[in-house]
């Protein structure tokens, strides 16, 4: 079996390949980029969305869970607004800070 002899490359040729390398190298950076660009774009949307849903399960989930409480202030006799009512006077009354309740005192003294 004979051995080929490897011939010479023009060097136009040489230097075409290598151009050729290097401008595709320098075209997949570039198309990179741009790809990745336009995919954070579509991932953020689709974090938006996702985030989206989530919120109205829970809008969702709390307003089944009221409806249920009024259900069930209904069924053992309760007025559900009367009850509301105090308990927003009662978490109005826990929200005060100590110098708002010491003023407070203060004026009954």
């Amino acid at each position: 079996m004979a051995s080929a002899v490897p011939k010479n490359v023009s060097p136009l040729i040489r230097a075409g390949r290598w151009s050729l390398l290097l401008a595709g190298l320098v075209y997949g950076r570039v198309h990179h980029n741009t790809v990745k660009k336009r995919e954070e774009r579509v991932r953020q949307g689709e974090i938006d969305r996702v985030t989206q849903d989530a919120i109205d399960q829970l809008a969702e989930k709390k307003i089944k869970a009221d409806q249920s409480m009024i259900d069930l202030a209904h069924e053992a006799g309760i007025d559900p607004n009367k009850a509301r009512m105090k308990q927003q006077e009662e978490e109005a009354k826990n929200l005060k800070t100590p110098v708002q309740k010491a003023d407070s005192s203060s004026k009954h003294h």
